[in-house]
């Protein structure tokens, strides 16, 4: 199996374990202009022809002035897949990176994630997809362990604390080997974040976690075997009553 059906497949199964997809959607698709982004737009694309109803998909990316290139460079790459693309400037952001004031990536996700909620509901999209991986949700779960004093990650589906948009995470069962492998498949050009290069938490978890797997076979879906066999017995915490995953500002 090539790796494009691989990642389809994996796709293909996260959208009907987690029930990611109703009929009629309209997808706000997050393009971030990384490799994984650039992934979750072309499987979506590719997985039309196989899923069991229609949706329209509108790609959508917020200009926060760190790109390491001019994001305009995608703009082939989207067309090519049918898919409408719009940017929007987060002038807040725009306006920190303009006067040089310290921040964080938190800052930044924050900022991005708001815009995103807004642009989705002016376009009348009922679902906004976002493109973490499987090692997006492994680190957030290590992170929240060991920074936030709780055991939480990123779930594949939520629902918006504010309007009525669904969340989604297409990529939650594909690894970041594969994401990357398919994105030199399709020869995108992956646009970057100058953020990526700054030391941080988030990277020290990911070298932890990559020299872990580079030693121990099935870490990576050990991980994500974990994030659905919960036993709250198990825990200091008791359970709390089942309800419908409200999306909590973990991560962007």
């Amino acid at each position: 199996m090539n790796v494009e059906q691989k990642v389809l497949d994996l796709v293909g199964r996260a959208m009907g374990r987690f029930s990611m997809l109703r009929r009629g959607d309209r997808i706000a698709v997050g393009v971030s202009g990384g490799k994984d982004s650039l992934s979750m737009l072309h499987a979506l694309v590719a997985y039309r022809k196989r899923a069991p109803f229609p949706y329209e998909l509108i790609a959508v990316t917020i200009e926060q002035g760190k790109f390491k290139l001019p994001i305009q460079a995608l703009d082939k790459a989207i067309a090519d897949l049918g898919v409408e693309w719009v940017v929007r400037e987060d002038a807040t952001t725009l306006d920190l990176v303009a006067r040089d004031v310290p921040h964080g990536c938190d800052v930044c996700s924050r900022h991005r994630r708001r815009h995103l909620y807004t642009v989705a509901a002016e376009l009348g999209c009922t679902v906004l997809a976002l493109g973490h991986t499987a090692d997006d949700c492994a680190e957030s779960l290590m992170r929240n362990i060991l920074f936030n004093g709780r055991i939480a990650s990123l779930p594949p589906v939520a629902q918006s604390r504010k309007g009525n948009l669904r969340l989604i995470r297409p990529l939650a069962l594909v690894t970041e080997d594969l994401s990357t492998e398919y994105a030199r498949v399709r020869g995108f050009l992956p646009i970057s974040c100058i953020c990526g290069d700054k030391e941080s938490v988030r990277r020290e978890i990911r070298e932890f976690l990559d020299a872990m797997k580079s030693r121990h076979l099935g870490i990576s879906d050990s991980i994500t075997a974990s994030l659905g066999n919960v036993n709250p017995y198990s825990l200091f915490a008791a359970p709390e009553p089942v309800g419908v995953a409200v999306e909590d500002e973990i991560d962007f």
